[in-house]
């Protein structure tokens, strides 16, 4: 079973668990965003090139009382592929402020207590998103997220901005 498929399975039990909480129902929420992009190019009719990728972010918060304050997990994959696949597979606590509204920003911090991209384990690094809820019947989500990565083992860094697109589930 691929690491993806366990922490779906994790992230799924932990959300069932959050929304028969009683202590949690009024106050937590799942979120998932998610971003695909393709790009290909030709070189005079002789040589070609395609690439795609695709990232999503998991994540289980509990809102608490009396505010905007939130704290949760997320689980992130990002899966780039052009003559081979790459996955960077990250996950970690969050925590932030969220808007108490129907419809506001947020801004959501990441700690990744772990991260592996291809062949470099033992990562880790953070996560920022500034997001915008829409009301709608389903919540939906834009966001951008700040992105840095460090695999001191290999002495590889990374940073990214990504814009998301996604929805949430309100308990």
């Amino acid at each position: 079973m691929k690491t993806s498929q366990i922490a779906i399975i994790v992230f799924a039990f932990f959300v069932s668990l959050l929304h028969s909480s009683q202590a949690f129902a009024e106050g937590s929420f799942a979120k998932l965003v998610f971003s695909y992009s393709s790009r290909s190019s030709e070189d005079g009719g002789t040589a070609s090139s395609k690439s795609t990728r695709m990232m999503y972010d998991l994540s289980a918060y509990y809102k608490f009382q009396g505010g905007g304050w939130v704290l949760g997990a997320l689980y992130q994959n990002d899966a780039q592929t052009s003559d081979a696949t790459v996955d960077r597979t990250s996950y970690g606590v969050s925590g932030g402020w969220m808007t108490p509204r129907e419809s506001g920003f947020y801004l959501l911090g990441t700690y990744f207590v772990s991260s592996k991209y291809g062949d470099f384990d033992g990562g880790n690094g953070y996560q920022l998103d500034l997001g915008y809820k829409v009301p709608t019947r389903v919540p939906l989500v834009l966001q951008m997220s700040y992105k840095h990565y460090e695999y001191s083992k290999y002495d590889h860094s990374d940073t990214l901005i990504d814009p998301y697109l996604g929805f949430m589930i309100m308990f």
